[in-house]
């Protein structure tokens, strides 16, 4: 992926997925397009979260918009900057159906600090559901 955004906090302009996991923290890889309405519903919460809980785990939105045909990377930025978000983004080089079986959009991916896949949800994560999946990964820490 290359990111758009959050270069401090990813550690580089290109890098894979492998290097976000494993770095002490949860992460969450939310793969969303610029013309995706429901991406565009859920990107408000996810910044509160990471307003509030942002030292504590790692959010990364993934634009998949030119493999699903719901935008191009400028979409994706004009979007970013319409909603004025934060997070680091990035977009994706290699497919997503085939490196995350993601079959729907938005699809949101959590690890565990320790790179274990715990949660994956196809559609709109809401903002109370994603606070209760880091609640349990993040309580150890805070």
């Amino acid at each position: 992926m290359v990111a758009y955004q959050g270069q401090d906090v990813l550690g580089a302009d290109e890098l894979d997925v492998s290097q976000l996991l494993g770095r002490a923290k949860p992460l969450v890889l939310n793969f969303w397009a610029g013309l995706c309405p429901p991406c565009r519903a859920e990107m408000a919460g996810f910044q509160r979260v990471y307003d509030d809980w942002g030292d504590r785990f790692l959010l990364v939105g993934v634009d998949i918009g030119p493999f699903t045909g719901l935008g191009s990377n400028d979409d994706a930025r004009a979007l970013l900057d319409e909603l004025n978000i934060s997070y680091p983004a990035a977009f994706a080089t290699e497919d997503p159906v085939r490196s995350f079986a993601v079959l729907g959009m938005p699809t949101t991916l959590v690890f565990t600090a320790d790179g274990i896949l715990v949660a994956k949800r196809t559609g709109i994560l809401l903002e109370a559901e994603l606070r209760e999946a880091l609640q349990e990964l993040i309580a150890p820490s805070s």
